[in-house]
């Protein structure tokens, strides 16, 4: 797709999947086994012909420069193709020698990146959303229509409709009022969809709907610069885009009618990636064509001795040992011992096989050895990276008030166990 500039933005210190976020930053958070959560959009703008792409972002950036800078290096035929960290940054400028305040204020402090680049339209995109969709599909009705700006909507029902910025429309799809995350009932009812829509359209009038903004915008560039210069806006669903609006600017929506999914909560995590062991997922990780792409690794095939899965997505380079695991996600080389039994579990697998030396390591300071022991019992569980989970433990997940430990967290009524964390032989956390 010629003439387009993606800017993902990173979003800010991922309060909401702490403690998926204690060390890295939200979209370095592993998804589905192998991949990473920056790893949907990336591979939605690759698909849709888009290889100039930047990612925003601004706290614990380390293991997300990794992954980027290992996992997307384009050929040197593409010669103006990148995948770029653009991560906070105080300068002498005025107005930048601070942190990122807001979504339209990361992109602000970040324009002087782009304004050596030849392109027409800014596509930006949410690094923390789990979706596959054209970009190119919305560019080109965004050209057509000669809109100022477009926004990506979503058909949802009543009852999400306060986390979410919402729009009305009218019967050519020009976006004439949009509000964030409503909660009044009357402002509410004022913007459900109407009839019209859907018999302009040829399509059964379904009640009860409404338009939410999914986090993608196409914005012509000489808009997005004069909208951010005349105002100081930190955000778009709150300002800039009602500000646009009201200044009259052709604001459209393109209506996306696919599985879209926010997975910036634990609990919203959780179900997405456990709904990828669905029989027929809504999300396709198997498909040759729009492909979902990550750090190719070299790892070997998984090991099973005499394990029973069901419902589950095992990963490369893991060895499971006589155990049984349901509605689970297994990640790249995790260790899961004897007769321990899993449910509704995501195990994030670890970083790297540990050396002789350092199991030998673990043996003399009576440290577990890394992944899962024998004897286990683990349900409604996240198991996070390099985590050392010792023989005979019980974990277990519920439905009750947030708590914090030494090396876990229950939150969402999911028990995290942290990244790194030590439990020892025998140790029962149980909250169902």
């Amino acid at each position: 797709m010629h003439n387009v500039l993606a800017m993902i933005l990173g979003g800010g210190r991922g309060s909401r999947l702490f403690p998926l976020t204690k060390e890295r930053s939200k979209p370095a958070v592993p998804l589905a086994g192998k991949y990473r959560l920056i790893d949907i959009p990336i591979s939605n703008c690759i698909n849709s012909g888009i290889d100039r792409i930047f990612v925003l972002t601004q706290f614990l950036a380390q293991s997300l420069n990794q992954h980027i800078s290992t996992a997307y290096r384009f050929d040197p035929f593409r010669r103006e193709g990148f995948v770029n960290i653009l991560a906070a940054e105080q300068t002498d400028m005025k107005d930048q020698n601070d942190w990122y305040q807001g979504t339209a204020d990361a992109i602000r402090k970040t324009l002087r990146h782009a304004e050596t680049m030849r392109f027409d339209e800014f596509l930006i995109l949410s690094g923390d959303h789990l979706y596959r969709m054209d970009y190119s599909q919305m560019v080109e009705e965004h050209r057509e229509r000669g809109a100022d700006v477009t926004v990506a909507a979503l058909e949802v029902s009543r009852d999400i409709v306060p986390g979410l910025g919402v729009m009305d429309i009218d019967l050519n799809g020009q976006i004439e009022r949009f509000v964030e995350k409503p909660t009044e009932d009357k402002v509410i009812d004022s913007i459900e969809i109407q009839p019209k829509y859907f018999e302009l359209r040829n399509e059964p009038v379904r009640q009860g709907l409404f338009l939410a903004n999914m986090g993608v915008y196409v914005f012509n560039r000489e808009v997005l610069h004069d909208l951010l210069s005349a105002t100081e806006d930190e955000d778009f669903g709150k300002e800039i885009l009602p500000h646009a609006i009201q200044q009259g600017m052709k604001v459209y929506a393109h209506q996306y009618n696919e599985y879209w999914e926010d997975i910036g909560t634990i609990r919203a995590f959780f179900d997405a990636n456990l709904a990828l062991t669905d029989p027929i997922p809504k999300f396709n990780f198997f498909d040759d064509v729009d492909r979902i792409y990550t750090h190719g690794r070299f790892l070997p095939p998984s090991k099973i001795n005499g394990a029973s899965f069901s419902r589950a997505l095992l990963s490369d380079g893991c060895i499971a040992d006589h155990c049984d695991i349901f509605h689970s996600v297994i990640g790249i080389r995790s260790v899961i011992g004897m007769s321990s039994r899993l449910e509704h579990v995501i195990v994030m697998g670890q970083d790297y096989y540990p050396t002789k030396e350092e199991r030998d390591s673990f043996d003399t300071k009576k440290i577990p050895q890394m992944g899962i022991g024998k004897h286990c019992y683990v349900r409604q569980a996240i198991i996070d990276k390099n985590a050392h989970v010792g023989d005979g433990c019980k974990l277990v997940g519920g439905d009750k008030e947030d708590q914090y430990g030494d090396g876990w967290t229950l939150r969402d009524g999911i028990l995290c166990i942290h990244k790194g964390a030590v439990l020892e032989p025998g140790t029962e956390l149980i909250f169902g």
